[in-house]
């Protein structure tokens, strides 16, 4: 844990979860602001830790924005039907119903291991989660889980011998690929046909280097990579469940539990992550999301 005076009331805490991956920020209000060096006390517990919560946040619409917008650039969602109505930044992730008994917001986000926007020429940086409802069991257990895993811990712990296989590797990621695994799974739920654009493939080093720490990491997910260039389809589906499979190891993962007034933040380029669907209305769920734009990966 490491301890720094804000003023006289406040310190900036962060407490590691135990895992690779994961870290409780503590000390900070994001409705009072936020100074530009406590952003950088949080940019660096984000990069060290691939996700960070700051809990007990009562925040508005305007609020998550504006912190959002720290981090850079925000984009809007590839699925703009489940936007906040007025706010092209922030998309509901939700399984409650509206008076047509339609869903607000996603249903189905992150039922697979993933990255966000893996299948994009400049994938989403950081992602950023806002818990206003959480369901809970009848023992009043929160239900919903999020899992992340730390994949520059995962390159990292690799035998050298496939370090050096998977040098200037490139895998080939769409959209397509993410909704035919989600498909294979049951996990795909009220999801719209793809336009020609969205099935578009784009190329990603198997081994990413993060723009902002130098760290390497795996960038291969099975739910967005389809293929290995260079590499039979037969050989490439191998190298990907293997990877796959050896990031979301168990002692790789962090299982993050949520409460309403938690802001979840994550980095994409080290991380990967997957919802766990285990409620069903009427235990309600609803979260609101902002997405940092990316950059060229190398």
């Amino acid at each position: 844990m490491t301890t720094t005076e804000l003023d006289r009331t406040e310190t900036f805490e962060v407490v590691p979860s135990g895992k690779p991956a994961g870290a409780e920020i503590r000390g900070v209000d994001i409705a009072r602001g936020v100074s530009e060096a406590t952003m950088k006390k949080i940019l660096d517990a984000l990069h060290e830790w691939k996700v960070v919560v700051l809990r007990n946040q009562r925040i508005t619409p305007e609020q998550q924005i504006a912190f959002s917008r720290h981090f850079g650039t925000l984009e809007p969602h590839v699925l703009p039907q489940y936007l906040v109505p007025g706010y092209s930044e922030l998309v509901r992730v939700s399984n409650v119903l509206d008076d047509a008994g339609k869903p607000i917001g996603m249903v189905d986000a992150g039922r697979v291991w993933h990255a966000d926007g893996h299948f994009l020429p400049k994938p989403n940086l950081y992602s950023m989660l806002y818990a206003l409802e959480i369901p809970h069991d009848a023992n009043g257990k929160p239900l919903g889980a999020t899992l992340f895993a730390n994949t520059a811990h995962a390159y990292a712990q690799l035998p050298e011998a496939m370090k050096q296989r998977l040098q200037g590797l490139r895998g080939a990621n769409s959209l397509a690929n993410v909704y035919a695994r989600m498909h294979a799974e049951n996990a795909a739920k009220n999801r719209p046909p793809l336009t020609e654009a969205q099935k578009r493939e784009a190329i990603h080093p198997v081994v990413r280097t993060h723009p902002f720490t130098g760290e390497k990491c795996l960038y291969v997910t099975r739910a967005a990579t389809g293929r290995i260039e260079g590499m039979s389809q037969e050989d490439g589906d191998a190298l990907i469940g293997e990877l796959g499979d050896w990031c979301v190891r168990e002692e790789n993962v962090y299982a993050h539990q949520w409460a309403v007034g938690d802001v979840l933040i994550w980095d994409n380029c080290s991380s990967q992550h997957l919802a766990v669907g285990d409620y069903a209305l009427p235990q309600r769920r609803l979260l609101h999301r902002t997405t940092v734009a990316g950059l060229e990966t190398f």
